[in-house]
């Protein structure tokens, strides 16, 4: 009886197992990260053979097929293939060979496991394409998958470890070109269409699947033996001959450099690039068709250093991708930073020989920390690292932390393992994870095989842990002489840090300085290597640059450094003095008057473009935001004047661009405002500058909200004045937001209730933008309620950055503690909020939530 029990209990034991094994997944809306570890672990081989027909008329239906191939190890789950669209929009799924009893459910099509095979599958779906992820215009149309939005156009399986060969046909209307992934293999014409056969892919992820069509004009360019043609809208006949050339330098000065760092030939078929008005990002890095935003490459004559500056990195950033992200891909889009710190970390590298004269060391900081800070100085601060139990969150995982702090973490890394060390852990991880995935554990396991450093607990520290340490140092002195330094870092709750870095700790004289480095690894710091010293006039904590952080300034530093910024001869410790300066200002330890003063008091003194307009960024900004219209009434006269003088003095083309801008930004008196109206409408030159399209377009709209009375006469000569079909629709979309006409302003934010309305986020944006100028903050504020209760819907409609744009658009002229009341309210009265858009609505309105 006893063995027969065991028997029992053993076969019973081993059923609920094979139960267990067997247990169906849940079906959810998204894509949640156990179905797509189950679909990886069972689903290989994977091809999919798409057909698009595509009509000339954006309002009417995209038929659509496509054939999925692929190799399954297990029947013993139903298949959910994703398809974020209405049912009715698909029209026949036939499992290998037979008709499909499948049904739908929460965005995905289920086809039964009783038509599935061990080994070779086959489904074919006739479909309509859903539109929402289509982009299409009146003349052309493109692509934007990432980060789950293929799903949304055809049936797939829309994970990014799951790699695919793509083959594409499309049919477009007879007058249109086409451009894919893919080089083309064949076109045939009949009376009314061409019909394009792309050869087939490498194995991409969905969200790197393309292809765009319209009425593009091409120029081709050949290198090494490969031919690169670009696919372009720009009608200014100007922009396209001050900028083709420069474009493709820059493109071929990219590949090089990344085939000789890597190691790897270019690791896909062709790269031709589309430039697309108005498109969402700076770029998008899809192998072979790559996008590009038209105003980030066709730049005016005379365009500022840091336009020139945006344009090199940005072209580097995208190549970089095509060996980061396209060839080895992150695993989940928990880790999506992993693709964008290599892009931007090496684009940096890329870009130094095309700007010899440059301090790359003060461009890299200058590019990278303060959009890093603006977050991280926020009660939504976020690690690198993030949760992400379901793709359909995977927009809120993008930002200035990814984009900006995860290069700086980058930068840390280098200065452990060494320069050499990290491009051969590199080759390493590209080559061993080639045309698959990959994680962040993954590389730091390479690296951490060649160095003494315990890695993965720096890991912990910088890309796991959200926030930035506040680092505070204490001198006393006596006769003259230091008696005692100590450094101290704290979280933002107050708490003892434990972030490691290197600190190069300057102490500054009118004459001279010198650095001492330190190992802060410790909650506090004492360092004898400075007793005995001279009493400095000003303390840098992170003189050199390298250190991330709120470096907490004292009080004779501040004064130092807000009346003698100029002493600072070494360019690099006067831009990370400016960081510093601005940052003690957002955390409330320095004045708004005084940091504006002080900042106009140094201008004609700054002769580096990187720290100029970095200056004129910050002026602008605290003058809207953290001086009072009181204080602007006292000091914006005599500032509009000083700004007045440098333009005209300036010989500079780009330092005098950046000088206009900021004095249009912030003119308000009835004289300069009259000067600038005059130069527009006569179309003259203002302080010897002539204004580009782009400048004078950026100008009516600035006079129109100032000059209400005028404003009718700005919007409607501006759209007459431009040329470019594309550039007019962007103006007269956003023309009502400049209306003088509250009811119209009210109208046009009511349409952005609407979906369909807010297809062209670029343009939504500028209509925000004008809707919320610091001047109509008392009208502003009727909108931040309305505001707030459509962001989980942008979520679902718009594209990756378009909640958090919203929102900086939403907040960008508030500076009131009404703001943060409403604020406060909306989370109060929403206790169950998602947390990802919760964080990003702290990030938005960290200013106004300060104002108690």
């Amino acid at each position: 009886m006893k063995n027969t029990s065991i028997l029992f209990l053993f076969i019973a034991l081993l059923f609920s197992a094979c139960t267990a094994n067997t247990k169906q997944l849940n079906i959810e809306t998204g894509i949640a990260k156990t179905m797509a570890a189950y679909r990886k672990a069972n689903i290989s081989n994977l091809e999919y053979q798409l057909n698009f027909d595509i009509p000339e008329d954006r309002n009417k239906t995209i038929p659509g097929s496509n054939k999925i191939s692929f190799e399954l190890q297990s029947t013993d789950q139903d298949l959910q293939i994703d398809f974020r669209e209405d049912p009715s929009l698909l029209h026949q799924v036939i499992c290998n060979g037979k008709d499909s009893g499948y049904h739908f459910e929460s965005e995905h099509l289920i086809i039964p496991k009783g038509e599935l095979i061990k080994g070779k599958n086959q489904i074919e779906i006739e479909f309509t394409a859903g539109n929402s992820s289509l982009n299409r215009n009146d003349e052309f149309l493109y692509t934007l998958f990432v980060p789950d939005r293929a799903r949304t156009v055809f049936p797939c399986f829309d994970q990014p470890n799951l790699k695919a060969k793509f083959q594409l046909a499309l049919s477009v209307p007879k007058n249109w070109k086409a451009i894919a992934n893919g080089k083309i293999e064949s076109v045939k014409e009949d009376a009314n269409k061409s019909h394009y056969k792309f050869l087939t892919t490498k194995e991409l992820p969905t969200y790197l699947f393309s292809f765009a069509a319209g009425k593009f004009e091409t120029i081709t360019r050949k290198h090494n033996g490969h031919q690169h043609t670009m696919y372009h809208r720009e009608t200014d006949p100007e922009k396209l001959a001050g900028n083709t050339d420069e474009i493709f330098r820059l493109l071929f000065q990219s590949l090089d450099w990344l085939e000789e760092y890597t190691d790897i030939p270019y690791p896909f078929g062709k790269y031709d690039i589309v430039v697309i008005p108005s498109f969402q990002y700076g770029g998008m890095e899809h192998t072979g068709a790559t996008l590009y935003n038209a105003s980030k490459l066709f730049l005016d004559k005379n365009a500022s250093k840091n336009d020139r500056l945006y344009r090199a990195n940005l072209i580097a950033h995208e190549t970089a991708h095509m060996w980061f992200g396209d060839l080895v891909t992150m695993k989940w889009f928990d880790q999506v930073w992993l693709k964008e710190v290599f892009a931007n970390f090496l684009a940096d590298k890329i870009t130094n020989p095309s700007f010899p004269d440059m301090n790359h060391a003060l461009k890299f900081k200058m590019a990278h920390f303060p959009s890093s800070y603006a977050v991280d100085r926020t009660s939504g601060a976020n690690a690198i690292n993030q949760v992400l139990p379901n793709l359909k969150d995977a927009g809120s995982v993008y930002g200035s932390i990814i984009y900006h702090k995860s290069p700086i973490v980058m930068d840390m890394l280098e200065r452990i393992t060494g320069e050499e060390e990290l491009q051969k852990g590199l080759q390493t991880y590209l080559k061993k994870y080639a045309y698959g995935n990959a994680s962040w554990e993954d590389l730091i396991a390479i690296l951490d095989e060649t160095t003494s450093s315990d890695l993965k607990q720096w890991s912990k520290v910088w890309v796991d842990k959200a926030g930035r340490p506040a680092i505070t140092s204490s001198i006393s002195s006596e006769n003259g002489l230091i008696t005692d330094l100590t450094i101290t870092q704290s979280d933002a709750k107050g708490n003892a840090g434990d972030w490691n870095q290197d600190l190069n700790i300057l102490l500054g004289y009118e004459e001279t300085s010198e650095v001492v480095s330190v190992k802060f690894n410790q909650p506090q710091l004492s360092i004898p290597e400075v007793t005995g010293k001279k009493t400095p006039d000003y303390i840098i904590p992170n003189g050199k640059g390298n250190a991330y952080g709120f470096f907490k300034l004292d009080a004779k530093t501040k004064q130092f450094l807000l009346e003698n910024m100029h002493k600072i001869k070494d360019d690099l410790v006067r831009g990370v003095a400016w960081i510093n300066l601005y940052e003690n200002l957002c955390e409330g330890e320095i004045n708004g008057k005084e940091f504006v003063l002080a900042a106009e008091k140094q201008l004609a003194k700054e002769k580096n473009a990187l720290i100029l307009e970095r200056m004129l960024s910050y002026m602008q900004s605290a003058y809207w935001l953290h001086v009072s219209a009181e204080e602007r009434l006292q000091i914006g006269k005599h500032l509009e004047d000083s700004l007045w003088v440098q333009l005209n003095e300036e010989k500079d083309m780009s330092k005098k661009s950046s000088l206009f801008s900021t004095l249009s930004s912030i003119a308000e008196s009835k004289v300069r405002l009259e000067q600038l109206f005059n130069a527009w409408k006569d179309e003259t030159k203002i302080g010897g500058f002539s204004l580009s399209e782009t400048k004078a377009t950026d100008l009516a709209a600035n006079l129109a909200i100032k000059m209400p009375e005028k404003a009718e006469e700005l919007v409607a000569t501006q759209i007459e004045r431009i040329k470019n079909p594309d550039r007019k629709k962007r103006l007269q979309f956003a023309a009502p937001a400049l209306s003088a006409n509250q009811q119209v302003r009210e109208g046009f934010f009511a349409s952005l209730h609407k979906a369909e309305n807010r297809e062209i986020e670029h343009w939504v944006l500028d209509g925000l933008s004008y809707l919320n100028h610091p001047l109509r903050e008392k009208e502003a504020l009727t909108y931040l309620p309305q505001a707030l209760e459509l962001l989980e819907e942008i979520q679902v409609t718009g594209d990756i950055f378009f909640p958090a744009n919203w929102l900086s658009a939403s907040y960008s002229g508030l500076q009131s503690k009404e703001a943060g009341d409403i604020t406060r309210r909306f989370l109060a009265e929403h206790p169950d909020y998602p947390e990802n858009l919760k964080l990003k609505i702290l990030q938005a309105s960290d200013l106004v939530l300060r104002k108690e």
